[in-house]
């Protein structure tokens, strides 16, 4: 059930019991929401349960990940990062991750690529961040020093450092590139048909 407030569905979830869960839809807020906040709550309260990761402009337009506010993707990041690590929970197996990005004028498979590259990028640029430097600067009130830790790690170029876990992983230095050169839509047409393509199938 998608129900579009946050506080109503941790509300909902409480009621439920235990084995329910509150999803953020990062397309689901309003305009100028606190994201990272929410999720910091989510997690203290120990009802996150997982992500639909896109990006938005107007509503919940489902856009590529990262494309209007990666500044943002990278607050929700660090969060996430804060929040998995007090609780000493495994970050690939503690939540749902999905993608839930559709977009009208690209081919959805390089949409998808864009995404995972995008989450990546503020994945690792979260775990940059050194989190006890960061506490202490907010129990100081040190604001000035909080946002010099934080844009420090959300500036760092960590592309490279990715382009290079993918070369040891045996996978494409550039992916969108090898998915162009290489035909790979064309061949999967072939392989499971144009529809099941289209869907990102």
């Amino acid at each position: 059930m998608t129900v579009g407030d946050w506080g109503q569905s941790l509300l909902y979830v409480n009621k439920l019991g235990p084995k329910a869960f509150t999803l953020v839809d990062l397309g689901h807020h309003l305009p100028g929401a606190n994201i990272e906040q929410i999720v910091s709550l989510l997690l203290m309260e120990r009802k996150l349960g997982g992500f639909h990761f896109n990006d938005s402009k107007y509503g919940d337009d489902d856009l590529t990940v990262g494309s209007i506010n990666p500044y943002q993707l990278f607050l929700v990041f660090n969060a996430l990062v804060e929040g998995l690590d007090h609780h000493q929970a495994d970050h690939a197996s503690e939540l749902g991750w999905m993608i839930d990005a559709s977009h009208n004028l690209k081919d959805p498979l390089e949409d998808l690529l864009q995404s995972v590259e995008a989450i990546k990028v503020a994945y690792a640029q979260a775990l940059l961040v050194d989190q006890q430097k960061l506490v202490d600067a907010q129990m100081n009130s040190d604001v000035v020093l909080a946002q010099e830790i934080l844009q420090d790690a959300y500036r760092s170029d960590v592309r490279p450092l990715l382009a290079e876990a993918r070369l040891r992983a045996g996978a494409a230095l550039n992916p969108i590139s090898v998915f162009r050169e290489h035909e790979i839509r064309k061949t999967l047409i072939r392989e499971r048909g144009s529809d099941a393509v289209a869907s990102g199938l």
